[in-house]
């Protein structure tokens, strides 16, 4: 990915211990922990990208530091996202208010459809879209015809039962590298692309944040050595209480290239 204009990032409130989780430690989030991981995470960020815009807390919204989740940016043009969750579905007005001075044009996934970004993954002028508990096929559908306005190929990719987001499984490295679930990375979109297969460490390795050859990583994982080989900087930082809630380091930021 070229480097980002603009990262849009919001720190957990205080009902962060509410976030809609199945992660078997969901109880133990700890709001106030999470602010202090949030917070290296924003400066590690900062590093990365021209700048950092941080929106403030929002209680109303448990799940709100998601940013990712909102909206989807490509070539300057936005597409609000729809969650699947319904509770969530207000996080997305004061998205829409910091997006409009930066992107050209502002569109929306319409109802009944729903659709998260963190299930769309770009591969070269592909757009990945997971078939997941979160996205729906109206929402993918709509997708579809506004990214062929811009010239991208949308291909649907299952997304295994118990994984939240195709972006949780798979992470797309560069044009030429995809990291991920062994068996979803059979799918032929992967074809023509090498790829590296997390196969002996835990689901949280497949989720990274990656800024060309500058990498945000979740913990200390064994797969994570093989991109340090392929030239990548690894920035491994602490968010368990994010990982509590089903979350990685992508789902706390939405990149505006």
């Amino acid at each position: 990915m070229n480097k980002p204009r603009y990262a849009i990032v919001r720190p957990p409130g205080d009902s962060f211990y509410r976030a809609v989780s199945n992660h078997k430690e969901k109880n133990k989030i700890d709001p106030a922990k999470a602010r202090r991981q949030h917070e290296n995470y924003r400066d590690t960020l900062a590093e990365m990208v021209g700048k950092v815009i941080e929106l403030p807390r929002d209680e109303r919204y448990p799940d709100s530091c998601f940013t990712q989740d909102t909206a989807l940016i490509l070539d300057g043009h936005a597409l609000i996202a729809r969650t699947g969750v319904p509770t969530r579905r207000g996080e997305t007005t004061s998205i829409v208010d910091a997006l409009k001075p930066l992107v050209e044009t502002l569109d929306a996934v319409p109802p009944p459809g729903s659709l998260e970004a963190g299930d769309v993954l770009r591969l070269g002028k592909n757009l990945l879209v997971g078939r997941s508990r979160r996205t729906s096929m109206a929402g993918a559908d709509s997708l579809r015809e506004w990214a062929e306005r811009l010239g991208y190929r949308v291909v649907p990719v299952n997304v295994p039962p118990g994984v939240l987001h195709l972006g949780t499984a798979v992470s797309v490295m560069n044009d030429q590298l995809v990291m991920g679930l062994p068996h979803v990375l059979e799918h032929e979109v992967f074809d023509t692309v090498n790829t590296l297969p997390v196969s002996d460490d835990p689901l949280e390795a497949c989720n990274v944040l990656v800024i060309g050859d500058q990498v945000i990583a979740s913990g200390e994982y064994e797969v994570h050595q093989e991109l340090e080989k392929e030239g990548f900087t690894l920035h491994r930082l602490d968010l368990q209480e994010f990982i509590r809630a089903d979350a990685g380091p992508t789902c706390l930021t939405l990149l505006v290239e």
